[in-house]
């Protein structure tokens, strides 16, 4: 079942077009990421959910019931939508219980004590936002559109203003939080790694339209087009030929996978291979190509070197990732890839 659908959405800004026929399902209980660049509507669709704008055509339902479908508009209130905001836009002059409490009646507000038992800041309860870190403003946020027990959160990049550190703990508290409350969540995010790590499913929106919906798993390995595969990660993007579920390169011979019809044998196509794909060894070993170290980059889990293939003295250089510090500019190697490898075919969107 679907919690939220949206069917044909499209929104227009003055003379621009920043919503075109959107269609999108999310799964009841799933946490759903919008990725996107900045510019490409992801923000607007989740204002319109929200009833903070109007579509101009299209259907948006949650849990089957209408909010907005040009005729019938459900004011924001009425949607049983939690919003978290960039910010948190907590209320400066109210403790943290008071802030989720907010909007709650009388009766309710014993609520805020059990949220924040879940969101693990029980202790923090009588503090007021400038008396709690931006992580710990986040989750309060985040409890605070919790309260009224809302069909569906809304997240707004809020994650965005935080340390890279902290980033990361609160992506996770944050998922914990939504699964423990079995919440279903839309997360807006421009951050291609916050949205693969956190998400169960991502719709990748570009210029106004979503482009491709999977897992992340699925549209990490199988980009809709080039493209988004440089989008989403370091790319290798290489010439190669079909040759029988195969593909031709100048790296070897792989195996392909390709989404409909496969090309025609011997047809020229695009290959996307990632740098964790390619695997190095020693410049004694008799396994794959030789090489040589062009330019390496420490990102401290991994080093991202470039490396020229040998045989290839015209060919692009080539990106793989590595635990191996000891290499660098000028060492030699040997390279081989791990299959397979997305295609697709030349006349494709590159």
């Amino acid at each position: 079942m679907s919690a939220i659908a949206l069917q044909e959405v499209s929104k227009r800004i003055g003379h621009t077009d920043v919503l075109t026929g959107v269609d999108l399902e999310v799964p009841a209980g799933s946490l759903t990421a919008i990725l996107g660049a900045s510019g490409s509507g992801k923000t607007t669709l989740l204002r319109l959910i929200a009833g903070f704008t109007q579509l101009d055509a299209g259907t948006i339902t949650i849990g089957g019931r209408t909010l907005d479908d040009g005729h019938t508009v459900l004011r924001p209130q009425r949607r049983g939508v939690g919003y978290v905001p960039q910010d948190g836009a907590l209320f400066p002059h109210l403790i943290v219980t008071a802030n989720i409490a907010f909007g709650l009646a009388r009766t309710e507000r014993s609520r805020a004590h059990e949220l924040l038992d879940l969101i693990g800041l029980s202790d923090l309860a009588r503090r007021y936002p400038h008396q709690l870190s931006g992580g710990q403003q986040q989750r309060v946020a985040l409890a605070r559109a919790l309260a009224i027990g809302p069909a569906v959160v809304l997240l707004d990049e809020p994650f965005s203003s935080l340390d890279a550190s902290l980033r990361i703990e609160l992506r996770q508290d944050v998922a914990r939080i939504l699964r423990e409350s079995s919440t279903t969540a839309l997360l807006v995010t421009h951050d291609q790694q916050e949205a693969l790590s956190l998400a169960d499913l991502v719709a990748v929106l570009r210029d106004g339209e979503i482009v491709q919906y999977a897992t992340p798993q699925e549209l990490y390995t199988q980009p809709l087009d080039a493209h988004l595969a440089g989008f989403l990660g370091d790319a290798n993007i290489l010439d190669g030929t079909f040759d029988d579920a195969h593909v031709a390169t100048a790296l070897g011979r792989l195996p392909a996978r390709w989404h409909g019809e496969p090309p025609a044998k011997g047809a020229p196509v695009n290959v996307l291979i990632r740098p964790e794909q390619i695997e190095l060894h020693p410049a004694t070993s008799e396994k794959g190509l030789t090489g040589q170290v062009v330019r390496s980059g420490y990102h401290g889990h991994d080093v991202l070197l470039h490396l020229q293939v040998d045989h290839q003295a015209t060919a692009e250089q080539v990106r793989a990732r590595t635990r191996d510090t000891g290499l660098s500019p000028g060492a030699a190697v040997r390279l081989e890839v791990r299959g397979p490898v997305r295609i697709w075919a030349v006349s494709a969107s590159c």
